[in-house]
């Protein structure tokens, strides 16, 4: 098969190991997630550590399974990585405005 001058703009894609390494560190994340929901916290102290633990679930999917990581890089970064980003600080900051427009408790 020809490479093309298109196919090394492309930066690196993740090997096996890495896919696996991501899959073992989702399934902890979950397996905690899990795990917390039951031990009887309630409001921020429920709440709180499972959105951190989202987030990071989120940037992890984001990056290896989409690629984000071996993103082509653009404006001196990883563009696409930094727009991913943006999108949960941005998501993160309605749901905390919609919520504080309810006057729920978290």
């Amino acid at each position: 098969m020809a490479h093309t001058a298109h196919d090394n703009e492309h930066g690196a894609h993740p090997t096996e190991k890495q896919y696996w390494m991501v899959f073992v560190i989702l399934v902890l994340f979950t397996a905690v997630e899990v795990a917390w929901s039951f031990m009887g916290f309630e409001g921020a102290v429920l709440v709180v550590p499972l959105l951190v633990m989202m987030t990071i679930k989120f940037f992890l999917v984001a990056g290896a399974f989409m690629h984000l990581y071996f993103d082509l890089k653009l404006l001196n970064g990883r563009l696409f990585t930094w727009a991913f980003a943006g999108a949960i600080v941005l998501a993160g900051a309605v749901y905390a405005a919609v919520i504080a427009s309810f006057r729920f408790n978290i």
